[in-house]
């Protein structure tokens, strides 16, 4: 390579380096500045590889289930009575990127500690703007957080936070600065959860807090357990009120879900094969539900219904496939890297994300807000990069 080619190079990864932490550190802020940040990687990252001449996306035990995956959303798309804009949605298989570019693109174990410093940084300033909102007057007693996002979107984005930050706290062979910085950063980002009052969320964080108790430490279940008593006893009516509607299938907004969920299989019956393509349900849901329905949603409320009926068995079967194949991977590279303080808690952490998101996924069409897929692809991408940094290091 001559110098000037060098030289460009090595402009060209330094702007790529910048523009990842961008991508990073607005994760949980900005739509808009991610998708931008976004847009620059991947100009950069295909500079970087032409100019220096070689491929560096690595392979990963997914690939087969990601192509699968596009397959299907390719398949429904020719299928679709809409195909234009099952095309134009479908581009939600191009976050896939976030994948492999943080597989392929962290290689040290210095290079991880700074992309996890940046995207758990913004994750507690985001929680902390939280804090002040409340500390401030808002939201009332019958309303919830926001944080730059619509109070679902935030409720999500700090179940995913938490679970993130807690391996580290717990982690015994965690320097005592880092469990101790964990365990404050949980206090900002905890009451932000608790102020957005979603259940969903809240059971998904429950879920992931009972899974890293099980693998890390039980007594984290002694003080979930006190936690989820002194919400119980002394939280508000409207939050009280929240989690105990949780069970109870008359509450307009259970049935609400369970009437789009039974319309959601009268259209998978009729399109069982390749579905309806990946468009907005929002006229289907009309035509099926009859004269009760309200008509304010096109979506599902449930990523599997809404994956059988806008992608078909074929579709399901592959996005299932998906799930079980990177749920299987990040608990195989947790169990190579656990003692690994560092390694250790972010796997496990992204693991804990990994199962939030599925049952946040059980209540909200969750595969569909870019927003909690790009930090469910951040986790996943860079869990792949610490498992094959631990090959060659011989973990």
């Amino acid at each position: 390579m001559d110098h000037a080619r060098e030289s460009d190079t090595s402009k060209t990864a330094l702007v790529l380096t910048g523009a990842s932490y961008v991508f990073l550190a607005s994760a949980f802020i900005s739509i808009a500045v991610n998708s931008l940040a976004l847009g620059v990687m991947a100009l950069c990252w295909v500079l970087v590889m032409v100019l220096g001449n070689r491929w560096s996306v690595v392979s990963t035990p997914l690939d087969y289930f990601f192509l699968a995956y596009i397959g299907a959303e390719l398949l429904a798309t020719v299928f679709s009575a809409s195909p234009g804009e099952s095309l134009y949605l479908s581009r939600r298989v191009l976050l896939i990127a976030v994948v492999y570019y943080f597989a392929s693109c962290v290689g040290s174990p210095a290079e991880a500690k700074r992309a996890v410093a940046v995207l758990l940084g913004a994750a507690v300033l985001v929680a902390s703007v939280g804090v002040i909102k409340l500390l401030l007057g808002g939201p009332g007693e019958n309303t919830r957080l926001e944080i730059f996002h619509f109070y679902m979107t935030t409720s999500q984005l700090m179940m995913i936070a938490l679970l993130l930050i807690l391996p580290f706290a717990v982690h015994r062979r965690a320097p005592m600065a880092v469990r101790l910085g964990a365990g404050a950063a949980l206090i900002p980002v905890g009451i932000s959860l608790y102020a957005t009052v979603t259940r969903g969320s809240y059971l998904a964080a429950v879920a992931g807090v009972v899974l890293i108790a099980c693998v890390r430490n039980w007594r984290i279940l002694i003080l979930l357990t006190v936690l989820v008593g002194a919400i119980a006893l002394f939280a508000p009516p409207y939050v009280t009120g929240r989690m105990e509607s949780i069970v109870d299938l008359h509450h307009p907004e259970n049935e609400a879900r369970l009437l789009l969920w039974g319309t959601g299989l009268k259209i998978f019956a009729d399109h069982p094969v390749t579905g309806v393509g990946d468009i907005d349900l929002g006229v289907l849901l009309k035509r099926y539900a009859g004269p009760g329905y309200s008509g304010q949603w096109g979506h599902l409320h449930n990523v599997v219904i809404h994956v059988l009926v806008t992608l078909g068995a074929i579709g399901a079967l592959a996005v299932l496939a998906l799930f079980v194949r990177i749920g299987v991977e990040e608990w195989r590279i947790y169990r190579r890297v656990r003692e690994d303080w560092f390694a250790g808690s972010f796997a496990l952490g992204a693991f804990a994300v990994f199962i939030g998101f599925q049952v946040n996924g059980l209540t909200e069409w969750s595969f569909g807000n870019q927003m909690v897929v790009i930090l469910v692809w951040i986790t996943l991408g860079i869990t792949l990069a610490l498992g094959r940094i631990a090959g060659k290091e011989g973990v």
